[in-house]
């Protein structure tokens, strides 16, 4: 693989991570200013994919912690958001 290759697949993978780090912070920032609840679909659904690109951002750096609760995070929400729809 040349060193272009791997400078651009570097860059995707960070790119990932800061997706993720951005749908996770934006999430909990407009919860934290009770511009959306805990329980609605948009604040469920930012977490699902900022978790899912974590995830992935932490398997690509084999960090092991941040994927592990990074999962369990995601498999909160999915129960969560799943516990929305059947409630309604």
């Amino acid at each position: 693989m040349s060193y272009e290759m791997v400078q651009v697949r570097k860059y995707v993978w960070e790119a990932i991570g800061w997706i993720g780090a951005l749908f996770s912070l934006l999430a909990f920032s407009l919860n934290s200013f009770g511009v959306i609840s805990s329980q609605s679909v948009n604040y469920l659904g930012m977490n699902i994919a900022g978790c899912f690109f974590m995830i992935l951002y932490a398997l690509s750096k084999k960090a092991h912690a941040s994927w592990v609760l990074n999962t369990i995070f995601l498999l909160m929400a999915v129960i969560a958001l799943v516990r929305v729809y059947t409630m309604h």
